[in-house]
């Protein structure tokens, strides 16, 4: 066994050297190092301590180098292998592997999300970070709410929501505010991990008491930000694309239409918000300060004036 976890070390660090190199290959090695480190888990095998002080190292300084992208690459195709796994002993996996990160992903919540978008270098690798980093993180309350883990770094975002919902102020694109939206509106809707992990969770789950106190926290923050005129920052209309390019060939008629799909999803997540508070409401009192008109109408001024 000695032997065994010598020749994974090496391999490990090999591995590693592909973060450099383009996309394609950095991808796939972080697929292949996902699964040793997995068989690692399941066969209750010690994790390779460089990998481990690697990720640590890169995630907290939150580096605008492929090497934190690289760490959550493979940090995210750890958890979903979890998922994927059909043996009954997916709590504990995940407990052992969370274990080494719960800190660290507490850390690069924090450092990422109180970055000055407008003053970094290079805005496209910070949406990149952020994007992966999307992901991890549905799985990660994916994966609370449907295997009872609570570590901090599962909470963090009902823990910390208004650093994710500053993210819909940012000077950044369209597609990425979309994106924060719609992962706000599964986390409300419970939905977090459904196409991530298809098949592998069941539909109905008995309620959990801490998820709901986490899921007002997060209504509460949602409605205080509607109500500071967030809805104002968000734009609904969105140019088309067109193929081979972003222009309209001459004769052709450029018609703009509202963004169904935000729209959509930003109305979901008002009206889930507004639900999830009026069900903790414990006076009429308290219920009438927190009329929907006032959100309502946010919403049908926004749509009208763009």
């Amino acid at each position: 066994m000695k032997v065994f976890c010598e020749v994974l070390e090496e391999l490990y660090k090999k591995i590693c050297m592909f973060q450099n190199s383009d996309k394609l290959l950095s991808h796939m090695a972080a697929q292949c190092l996902a699964l040793l480190l997995y068989f690692q888990l399941r066969e209750k095998i010690t994790l390779s301590n460089s990998w481990i002080a690697f990720c640590q190292k890169n995630l907290s300084e939150c580096s605008e180098s492929n090497k934190a992208i690289y760490c959550l690459w493979t940090l995210t195709a750890i958890i979903k292998e979890i998922f994927k796994d059909s043996c009954s002993q997916k709590t504990e996996i995940l407990k052992q592997f969370l274990t080494h990160f719960d800190t660290i992903f507490e850390v690069f919540y924090n450092s990422l999300f109180s970055q000055h978008f407008e003053n970094c270098r290079d805005t496209s690798k910070i949406v990149n970070i952020l994007m992966c980093f999307l992901e991890l993180l549905e799985l990660l309350i994916a994966s609370r709410i449907h295997l009872k883990l609570h570590f901090t770094c599962q909470r963090i975002l009902f823990l910390k929501p208004s650093c994710m919902l500053e993210v819909i102020t940012w000077p950044i694109q369209a597609f990425v505010k979309r994106k924060v939206i719609i992962f706000l509106k599964k986390c409300l809707l419970c939905k977090v991990g459904e196409d991530l992990c298809r098949g592998s969770v069941p539909a109905l789950m008995p309620p959990d008491h801490h998820v709901a106190v986490d899921m007002l926290a997060l209504a509460n923050a949602v409605l205080q930000a509607v109500n500071s005129g967030l809805l104002k920052t968000l734009s609904v209309y969105e140019k088309h694309s067109f193929f081979g390019g972003d222009e309209v060939q001459p004769g052709c008629e450029h018609i703009t239409s509202p963004d169904h799909v935000i729209l959509r999803a930003a109305s979901l997540v008002i009206m889930k918000s507004l639900e999830i508070k009026f069900q903790n409401c414990s006076s009429a009192s308290e219920m009438k300060g927190n009329s929907p008109d006032s959100f309502c109408m946010q919403c049908v001024i926004i749509y009208l004036i763009q």
